[in-house]
């Protein structure tokens, strides 16, 4: 089987290297800037290890690939799109793993798809340096299932996601949501609190209520809770936000979390859950979700 990259960064560097430790050999890859007097170094220093051979154009790879792997910044995937859909034949397998939003992986199946080729939109959801070709990846697209079934022998971690190209990268930047936002939230939190010189208390105490409870029991916890008092917790975090300022932090996080607050109280979920409170996070999320769509 002939796999070949398009682009050579970290993301393909990755693979490369783990499938050619699963006894894949004979890749080939092009890059950019592998010709470039600074950049084109490292492309080269990455191929000699992962036992690549880099080739002079896209073109070239996608006419010699049986599975491509489209592994360029996403401001460079419909370009590369636009450059090999020419050279592109049935049964092939063209696998995005750029994190191009949905709408442009729906874009390059729309430009591709009367060649027949098989298409996925493949979203890696995990650290490449340490896992490399078995890093998690959600998989959607025409092509998916049948990427995975090609990839089966040489052990990588491929999770399917129906046939709807885009729908793998709206997992993962939906995810991004979270998990970059919580992070930040964690950065700011530490700052208030190491600036008091309570850091070991404040997390500590965090560590209470979160250790040893499920994820999903939380998130309907904490939505429920959010929307049922969105205007007293609102009226908290202004002192959150005043506590933060004088200790000479930029409330960044919890100025957006008190607006996210302020944001629920004309709903008056206080008073449409009075009689019994509300236990899942679609309670919350549904109404908002429509009150969006009648603008």
């Amino acid at each position: 089987m002939n796999v070949g990259f398009i682009g050579f960064g970290e993301a393909a560097y990755n693979i490369a290297l783990g499938l050619y430790g699963e006894g894949l050999h004979g890749i080939k890859a092009h890059d950019a800037l592998q010709n470039d007097p600074m950049m084109g170094k490292l492309v080269h220093k990455r191929a000699e290890e992962a036992h690549v051979e880099l080739v002079d154009s896209s073109t070239a790879i996608a006419q010699w690939a049986d599975v491509i792997f489209a592994a360029v910044p996403s401001s460079f995937t419909l370009g590369v799109c636009e450059e090999i859909k020419g050279v592109l034949k049935p049964g092939q397998h063209y696998v995005d793993v750029s994190a191009s939003p949905p709408a442009i992986k729906k874009t390059i199946w729309e430009e591709i798809k009367a060649t027949g080729v098989l298409f996925t939109d493949a979203a890696m959801l995990g650290s490449l340096p340490k896992k490399k070709h078995q890093v998690p990846i959600t998989a959607s697209g025409n092509g998916a299932a049948a990427f995975k079934e090609t990839m089966a022998p040489y052990h990588m971690d491929i999770t399917l996601a129906g046939e709807v190209a885009g729908s793998a990268s709206a997992i993962k930047l939906v995810r991004s949501i979270f998990m970059k936002g919580i992070a930040s939230l964690m950065i700011e939190m530490l700052e208030g609190a190491h600036a008091y010189g309570v850091a070991d208390e404040v997390v500590a105490s965090i560590g209470k209520s979160m250790d040893g409870t499920s994820f999903e029991s939380h998130l309907n916890r904490l939505v429920t809770g959010t929307g049922v008092h969105a205007k007293r917790r609102a009226a908290e975090l202004k002192g959150s936000i005043a506590l933060l300022e004088d200790a000479g932090i930029v409330p960044r996080m919890t100025e957006a979390s008190k607006a996210v607050h302020e944001s629920l109280v004309d709903f008056n979920f206080a008073e449409m859950f009075i009689d019994k409170a509300p236990t899942q996070w679609e309670q919350i999320i549904d109404p908002v979700l429509e009150n969006l769509q009648k603008k």
